[in-house]
């Protein structure tokens, strides 16, 4: 059962493995990327922030979504994590399971619009969100589990009246 699908360029940390994990009740962590995936240096470093007790698997996106939708996995509490609103849009089109979409936590980079203190968004990063939306998943900004959520409507909002 997939239990969240945060969007988290950072991938996994402290607040993840500490908070999200505790919060969504996972057993296991499915990464969701690319580069990490398929570079063994980057792949070994983010097990040094895997939790005790915790299942983790590094995969890429496309092997993520093969894993999500294997019966031998049904039972595991999952914590999907991706790096990008393009990555959980894929993610999405292909595991009808996933509920949930946390938009975490997207650097600031040069023509990024903040959003909130850990989210800067494009206005394409905005396409890959209200497709997800129209797939029926709920889309929000929750940086922390003790922390409201912010509506994909809201942040529409919040995208118009900061961008530059």
């Amino acid at each position: 059962m997939i239990k969240l699908l945060r969007i988290d360029d950072r991938l996994i940390h402290g607040q993840v493995a500490v908070y999200w994990v505790n919060a969504t009740g996972a057993d296991t962590i499915v990464i969701a990327n690319d580069k990490h995936a398929t570079n063994a240096m980057l792949k070994m470093s983010l097990t040094v922030g895997k939790p005790a007790g915790s299942k983790m698997e590094v995969l890429t996106v496309a092997k993520a979504v093969d894993y999500l939708n294997n019966a031998a996995n049904a039972k595991r509490k999952i914590l999907l994590i991706c790096g990008s609103c393009e990555d959980a849009e894929t993610l999405c089109a292909g595991a009808a399971e996933i509920k949930e979409v946390d938009l975490g936590g997207i650097r600031f980079a040069e023509g990024r619009t903040s959003i909130s203190n850990q989210v800067f968004l494009v206005e394409d990063d905005l396409r890959h969100l209200d497709a997800i939306a129209g797939q029926g998943r709920t889309v929000y900004i929750q940086e922390a589990p003790s922390k409201p959520k912010i509506p994909l409507s809201e942040i529409h909002s919040i995208f118009e009246k900061n961008k530059k």
